[in-house]
């Protein structure tokens, strides 16, 4: 491949616009290595880093999906020292004053000779010790997503796939309540004989996730005799304990998918043909270029309130080749047998602030001040009118925007319908009312925690710059950027890593998958260090693509 023709390549990508076709022979992908890496994500107890791997230029037979030992479990005899320890000793020893000579041999690497191209201190780690498991899948996956059992213990994580197309789902151990030092043996809620676990019904590597497992494959799991449209690219879960369901963008489709099912033979949350997860239904007719989705969180008084409150779950969408913000509703239809659950477009909001806004990719939304609302209210039997006092409170929403290259910040209120003192039903409205200009070509955005000055936990906003390398830290209470951090090639997927280190302290990291050169680095957000905001320690190590070899 030219290097002309690996230009027109790696802009493709940057949009997602290759067409989604590829052969299931050829050679496999290495189940040890990334290739194009673009979903990162976090398992909620911070042992799991799940990477999916794209295959971008079709090299091999399809990509991979992987589970890399993240925490500081040591397990077995003999198991690595988990991917977070390595950039910890990285901190401490620059910390402590240590050259970079030094702070590279605590962690068996050498300083970097390249710090142009790929940030850091020290030269890249091979990742294959720290895989824990990996799973062949279609080419062109996209975006992972986690989401947790609305109706009982487990977790499931889910990745779109171009290349199928589906949606394919791994049954993953839930690590919350885990020790670390057990944690490669047998679990009682693990759906494999090991913590870091991909269970899809494939069997030895390098077999493929089972059909049963990538939804939208065959007509004759869906209710409505639906396949999954093509280019499959954002998705998201409705909040667990309300309704289990997913909603897919469909980018060249102008269409978005719903997925529903039970996580397990007998939940009685959906009845799905064969007791699986299915493709319910497919709105169409949106806005040209859906993009990223995310699920509006619900009120806690919808569930506390136990049908008391009406409520439609939301989803939000952007939109590549329009200026809106599409907020799609979830009707759950529950009277028919079987439930055949649709999705309505609700609303459009124009994005307009400081330009046409026509090219929007990143969303997130911030409910934390709610959320901390919420929580004073009680566990068990929560305190109903302190929940109703709670909808007063907004939450934040984010878009990043090419046209022109900015973040866009709104607010999220809700809306009451009331009887008396008594709330009957809620509703979300959608407005923005600020941008802040980003560098060129920004995509994803992601709400995360960096540790303050004072040792505490700060919300920030993350947004990355794909065509500038650049990441760009905002701080929503101050509204100001405090943060520009130079990255690797291709910054693509993004997962904040924040919670408590070994001796119970605050700490915090950020996972940033690099996509034109196939590694992973990880970025200090501790404000104490002098490492804050640089990139500490690399895995991968970066391979440039064939075209520049």
């Amino acid at each position: 491949m030219g290097r002309a023709r690996w230009t027109l390549v790696a802009a493709l990508g940057a949009v997602g616009g290759l067409v989604s076709c590829f052969g299931v022979d050829g050679v496999t992908a290495p189940e040890d290595a990334l290739y194009f890496p673009t979903g990162v994500a976090v398992s909620p107890g911070r042992s799991t880093l799940f990477v999916a791997n794209s295959d971008f230029d079709l090299q091999y037979s399809g990509g991979t999906v992987m589970a890399l030992r993240l925490g500081d479990g040591a397990g077995d005899a003999g198991s690595p020292i988990g991917m977070r320890a390595r950039a910890r000793a990285v901190v401490d020893a620059i910390a402590r004053g240590e050259s970079s000579a030094e702070a590279c041999a605590r962690i068996g690497s050498i300083p970097n000779p390249s710090d142009f191209l790929h940030p850091g201190p020290c030269q890249a780690l091979d990742v294959a010790p720290y895989v824990g498991a990996s799973v062949s899948v279609g080419a062109f996956a996209t975006s992972l997503g986690l989401a947790a059992n609305p109706s009982g213990t487990g977790l499931r994580l889910l990745a779109t796939v171009r290349g199928d197309p589906s949606v394919t789902y791994f049954d993953v151990t839930d690590d919350r309540d885990l020790d670390a030092r057990v944690w490669e043996a047998v679990t009682a809620d693990a759906p494999c004989a090991s913590g870091f676990c991909l269970e899809c019904g494939a069997g030895a590597y390098p077999e493929r996730c089972a059909s049963s497992y990538r939804v939208g494959s065959s007509a004759l799991a869906s209710v409505r005799a639906l396949t999954l449209p093509t280019e499959p690219v954002g998705l998201d879960t409705a909040r667990a304990g309300l309704v289990d369901a997913v909603v897919v963008a469909h980018q060249t489709e102008g269409s978005a998918s719903l997925i529903v099912g039970p996580w397990r033979a007998g939940d009685a949350t959906y009845v799905a043909p064969f007791g699986s997860p299915s493709l319910a239904f497919v709105a169409t007719g949106l806005a040209d270029g859906p993009n990223s989705v995310r699920a509006i969180p619900a009120p806690r008084l919808v569930e506390a309130a136990e049908g008391a409150v009406a409520y439609r779950p939301g989803f939000l969408l952007t939109h590549r080749a329009a200026p809106v913000l599409t907020v799609m509703r979830y009707e759950a239809d529950a009277a028919s047998r079987p439930p055949r659950p649709y999705l309505v477009r609700a609303e459009e909001v124009v994005l307009s602030l400081g330009g046409d806004a026509g090219d929007s990719r990143g969303l997130a939304i911030d409910s934390t001040d709610r959320d901390a609302c919420e929580a004073r209210c009680g566990d068990a039997s929560p305190d109903l009118a302190c929940l109703d006092a709670c909808l007063d409170v907004p939450m934040r929403v984010y878009v990043t925007s090419r046209a022109p290259a900015s973040l866009l910040v709104g607010t999220i209120t809700a809306e009451r319908s009331q009887v008396g003192a008594s709330t009957t039903s809620v509703i979300e409205r959608i407005s923005f009312d600020e941008t802040v200009p980003l560098p060129i070509g920004p995509s994803e955005v992601i709400v995360g925690d960096v540790v303050g000055f004072d040792g505490e936990f700060e919300r920030r906003v993350f947004a990355i710059a794909f065509d500038s390398r650049t990441l760009v830290s905002y701080d929503p209470e101050r509204r100001a950027v405090d943060a520009l951090i130079r990255t690797g090639r291709g910054p693509f997927g993004l997962a904040v890593d924040s919670g408590r280190g070994p001796s119970g302290e605050a700490e915090s990291f950020l996972w940033v998958g690099h996509f034109t050169d196939s590694y992973l680095g990880v970025i200090d957000l501790d404000a104490r260090r002098p490492t804050y905001g640089s990139m500490l320690v690399s895995f991968g190590p970066p391979v440039a693509p064939r075209g520049e070899q």
